[in-house]
């Protein structure tokens, strides 16, 4: 469905999203705070919101009145979209929705800018809200180019990966544990559970550039190009001073086989940008306090997202404008006096 370019358009949230594009989003691309809209990095989580709705309702017959406490009569809820769901972080059952997030970083600002927001029901699963979420956001911002995806294992399943290809997008996703066996590779070549090869040595092999010509990562020999000192295999691998060279193809197993390999110095340098996401998934519950609203129903709950959104972005163009609300006040103080 998302390869078809297909969304869903009767959802609520909609309008909102369209209006914190322009009022938020643009602008502050226009500004620059985005970055290079052509070279997006952007990471996705997802957050629990507990509602303040009640799970149980409100009674509408008269039936404690006449001693039955525990009836099956209809009941009215003032959120009647809230579901239950697990929140993993706290192992704890919550009653409400779950929020999910695209979010790029400013290195410059230190800044965390959320551009696409997405309130779905509780029990979704983030891997499946993010397929959703990718496909929205690009129909919603088609000017901009999203070059990487950085999300946790929670978005490790292959229909991500393949979408991800699809688009062009780089995936910077780390492997979940419980699919530690969940491999299509089926290669000659040993490799290890981040999918690099090892060589007969049982040595990793050393990361030697994507070759986007040819769609296929280079790897070479950990002891030809000075990553180990020695190596007890040397004469029996490879007569070459070059050494062995081998070749992974993501179109062999796009989970294993990333454009950016697990392990290597790009790949670490881009997972610490994947807790941006998460920051402002804080900043929402924290510092705006979106909970203790204790809002009712899924509209509200996407304006009240929206507005803190909104927020967030004029904090960052207050900080790049470096503008000083004190020295201003200061200022007038002394033109008074």
């Amino acid at each position: 469905m998302a390869l078809q370019g297909k969304i869903f358009e009767s959802r609520p949230e909609k309008l909102l999203q369209q209006i914190f594009a322009d009022v938020a989003v643009r602008p502050s691309a226009n500004d620059g705070i985005l970055g290079d809209i052509e070279k997006l990095t952007i990471s996705g989580d997802g957050t629990c919101i507990k509602t303040g709705g009640s799970p149980f309702g409100i009674r509408t017959c008269d039936c404690a009145n006449k001693g039955i406490f525990n009836c099956d009569c209809h009941r009215k809820f003032s959120d009647p979209d809230a579901r239950y769901g697990w929140d993993s972080y706290h192992e704890t059952w919550f009653y409400g929705y779950s929020g999910y997030f695209l979010v790029t970083y400013n290195e410059e600002l230190k800044s965390d800018i959320p551009i696409y927001l997405r309130l779905v029901e509780a029990p979704r699963y983030d891997g499946v809200t993010a397929i959703i979420a990718l496909s929205e956001a690009r129909a919603l911002y088609p000017d901009f180019v999203f070059d990487k995806f950085i999300g946790d294992c929670a978005h490790d399943n292959y229909p991500t990966y393949h979408l991800l290809n699809k688009w062009n997008i780089k995936p910077v996703i780390p492997l979940n544990k419980k699919n530690k066996n969940n491999s299509k590779y089926q290669g000659t070549i040993k490799i290890n559970e981040n999918g690099i090869p090892v060589c007969m040595a049982g040595l990793s092999m050393v990361y030697n550039g994507f070759m986007k010509d040819r769609n296929r990562i280079k790897w070479r020999c950990p002891f030809a190009t000075g990553k180990v000192d020695s190596c007890n295999c040397k004469d029996k691998c490879s007569s070459s001073d070059y050494g062995r060279t081998v070749y992974t193809k993501p179109s062999s197993d796009p989970r294993l086989f990333t454009v950016i390999p697990r392990g290597s110095d790009e790949w670490k340098c881009e997972m610490k940008k994947r807790t941006s996401s998460e920051r402002v998934n804080k900043r929402l519950l924290n510092d705006y306090e979106l909970e203790l609203s204790k809002t009712r129903g899924k509209k509200r709950w996407s304006f009240w997202i929206m507005i803190h959104s909104i927020n967030i972005h004029l904090d960052a163009r207050l900080k790049k404008s470096k503008f000083d609300f004190i020295s201003m006040l200061d200022g007038l103080l002394g033109r008074a006096a």
